[in-house]
């Protein structure tokens, strides 16, 4: 059986003007890194304790090893630094640096082990990477969070959203949500362990730089609340809004695009062409995005608009014909696009379309994401997911008002 993993947690060529919108002048690179000069450090993060992910953890990190690897650089010297941080079972959690020596072996260097600790935990996160930043300064930073993820929804919600309710008066639709699912063990707020999970409004406190890119090697990541809420913490981010098959991402192929790309973008998108690759070959399904966290300011103001004169035709929505990106009766992950597509007007829909081109201005999926013959197909797909409050959900839209997104574009009132 394949197995999948979720979190609650392009060089590209932009040739649309957005009017009234985003400036004329505005580009991929308007605000991030254009070139390779200077030195990049990479950080894996990975939180795969007692959440049944040891195994494709250090699978990963083998696959780190039989890849493109950085040469070894002394301290104070200019380079490239790859960096894996990993908690799983049976070990202490350990910062260690990947490279290769001058004979053109791999080597994993240990350069820091840590008392047992939850990490998941937004003050071991902050901790980890401040560490890391500080020991490893560089031109350009690159963060890859790897767990278990539900998007944006609060903690626990997803895998057991009855709990949130008193007893007696849990909805029939929230109960059938609340079912265990028979893949879960093949599935990965950001991640998981012990029970706890962090919320992403934690997570981006947590962040102690602006990355040059955030990728999620995690579930349900590629909605437009987790990059809203993270645009103020890296220039590009890389998710799904999908669930990801446990193997993950094919470590052994992308981290040379990543350190070695002329322009970041081309190498982030080699890296997301990479990841459908890897799974097509397999017969497995994927969605993979490039988003411009640039542009999202100018799709909020759009997206304002449209609910201020649509919000009242959500309700109406034949939910059923809305592009889905979940299994199990979880129904909080609906494509973008499609969505809007519903409600805008036609001269909203197309100012609304322009603006997503240059947001996510590359994107790839396959025809379907089933495991087991439990999915759906995929038939619209604009690159990034939403929540749809319909039907009214009083405790999603309480905690949807705190979300970013939600502040900036009022659809939840």
């Amino acid at each position: 059986m394949a197995r999948v993993k979720s979190i609650h947690l392009y060089y590209i060529v932009i040739a649309a003007i957005i009017s009234m919108t985003v400036p004329a002048s505005c580009s991929m690179d308007a605000d991030g890194p254009l070139s390779d000069e200077g030195s990049k450090t990479v950080l894996v993060y990975m939180a795969a304790e007692d959440n049944g992910l040891d195994n494709n953890a250090l699978s990963n990190i083998s696959q780190m090893m039989e890849g493109w690897l950085p040469e070894y650089t002394s301290p104070g010297e200019t380079g490239n630094v790859l960096l894996v941080y990993y908690n799983v079972s049976g070990e202490s959690p350990k910062l260690i640096r990947l490279y290769k020596d001058r004979f053109g072996d791999a080597n994993a260097e240990v350069i820091r082990e840590y008392e047992e600790h939850n990490s998941v935990s937004d003050s071991v996160l902050s901790s980890v990477l401040g560490y890391a930043a500080t020991l490893f300064p560089a031109n350009y930073n690159g963060l890859i969070l790897w767990s278990h993820g539900s998007g944006w929804l609060p903690s626990g919600y997803y895998s057991n959203p009855s709990s949130y309710y008193a007893p007696g008066e849990v909805p029939r639709y929230i109960l059938q949500a609340s079912l265990p699912d028979p893949y879960a063990s093949c599935v990965k707020s950001f991640g998981e362990q012990w029970g706890k999970e962090m919320d992403i409004r934690d997570l981006a406190g947590a962040l102690p730089l602006k990355y040059d890119f955030i990728l999620f090697d995690a579930c349900l990541m590629g909605g437009i609340e987790v990059a809203y809420e993270l645009k103020d913490k890296c220039y590009y981010m890389i998710a799904s809004p999908a669930e990801v098959f446990a193997y993950g991402f094919p470590y052994s192929a992308i981290m040379e695009p990543i350190f070695n790309s002329h322009h970041m973008a081309d190498g982030l998108d080699e890296v997301c062409r990479l990841y459908l690759d890897f799974y097509e070959s397999r017969d497995l399904g994927a969605t993979v995005s490039l988003v411009n966290t640039y542009a999202l300011d100018a799709l909020a103001t759009v997206c304002r608009r449209i609910f201020s004169e649509s919000r009242a035709l959500i309700p109406e929505l034949d939910m059923a014909r809305l592009q889905p990106y979940f299994r199990g009766g979880r129904a909080w992950f609906y494509d973008f696009g499609d969505f809007i597509s519903y409600i805008a007007d036609d001269s909203l829909y197309s100012e609304f379309r322009r603006v997503l081109g240059v947001a996510v201005p590359a994107k790839y999926a396959t025809d379907g994401f089933y495991v087991n013959n439990d999915g759906f197909d995929i038939i619209k797909f604009s690159g990034l997911s939403t929540y749809v409050p319909n039907p009214e959900n009083e405790i999603l839209a309480e905690y949807y008002k705190t979300l970013a997104w939600n502040m900036a574009v009022s659809m939840v009132e």
